[in-house]
Formats: C-alpha cells, sequence, structure tokens
C-alpha cells in the first residue's frame, strides 16, 4: 500500500462572515511527517506576507508533527473581504 503523504490538512479556514470592525479569526491545522511544517496565509490568491498569524508546531511523534495557523484580521474592512487559503510546506511537499 502507498506511504501516508507527506503533509495533509487537518483542518481548513471555514467561510466566515463578520461585522465591520471586529477581530476575525481563521484557523487551519496541517499533519506533516519529517519536519516541522512551514506554514502561510493567501488572499485571493497572493501571499499576505506581513500576516497577522500565530504559528505553533507540535511533535505527534518522533516524526510526525502538528502544525496550527492562525490569521487573525483585526477591525475588520469592507477592504479585508476575499478568499482567503492557507498554505503549508513540509519536504518537498506543498498544499
Amino acid at each position: 500500500s502507498p506511504p501516508p503523504p507527506a503533509l495533509s490538512f487537518l483542518e481548513n479556514p471555514s467561510n466566515v462572515t463578520s461585522s465591520l470592525g471586529k477581530t476575525v479569526r481563521l484557523r487551519c491545522r496541517v499533519r506533516g511527517a519529517g519536519e516541522p511544517p512551514e506554514m502561510g496565509w493567501r488572499r485571493d490568491g497572493h501571499p499576505l506576507e506581513l500576516a497577522d498569524s500565530d504559528q505553533a508546531q507540535v511533535p505527534l511523534s518522533e516524526d510526525v508533527w502538528l502544525g496550527t495557523s492562525q490569521l487573525s484580521i483585526p477591525a475588520v474592512q469592507l477592504s479585508d473581504a476575499g478568499r482567503y487559503q492557507c498554505w503549508a510546506r513540509a519536504g518537498g511537499e506543498q498544499l
């Protein structure tokens, strides 16, 4: 049987509707084998370089990692609307 993928999503951000001025948080979780996963965010396909995100990598076993990234959008405005995607990279594989 084929080996399990090195990287898989456990939780993807869900659709969020918010009132203007509120803080919105989007969360993403991945499971990675080998090295800790690198994670980040895109909006409408563009990388969010300066995104306010918290990340944590927790070892589940010797070579399996759980990566969590939470993106915060403080005081949300109409200009923040868009399609947000979480990406993850580990061991040459990207999601």
